[in-house]
């Protein structure tokens, strides 16, 4: 690391003329560091490092067409599905029991969950 040189002589004008000098040519510096490591990223992923670099990094492949010619589409893990009615408001409001207490049924007074059972659907 060179020497730096004695600031006791610059006047506040002039260290602040020499820090936004310094900025410039640290931005200067890291542009075109980022631009090689980009170029090297290209070149070693076969055009896949660019992509990367700008932020697609994360993403899955995109899945290509099985013999038949469809993309074969499984469903993701832990996705929702359709959960049967445990509970219905006065005017029509339906709950599953799942997750927080609907506004319907705190506007009727209920705090917990024992509350509901009033408004629990008969089985079928």
């Amino acid at each position: 690391m060179p020497k730096l040189p004695d600031l006791s002589g610059y006047s506040l004008e002039d260290l602040s003329r020499l820090i936004a000098a310094a900025s410039r040519r640290a931005d200067e510096m890291r542009g075109k560091r980022i631009k090689e490591l980009q170029a090297e990223l290209y070149k070693l992923g076969s055009g896949e490092g660019a992509a990367t670099a700008r932020g697609r990094a994360g993403r899955k492949p995109r899945q290509r067409p099985a013999a038949g010619g469809e993309v074969s589409r499984k469903r993701a893990v832990g996705s929702a599905r359709k959960v049967a009615v445990q509970f219905r408001g006065p005017n029509g409001e339906e709950y599953s029991g799942r997750g927080a207490i609907p506004k319907w049924a705190r506007d009727l007074g209920v705090s917990e969950r024992a509350g509901l059972e009033r408004f629990r659907v008969a089985d079928k």
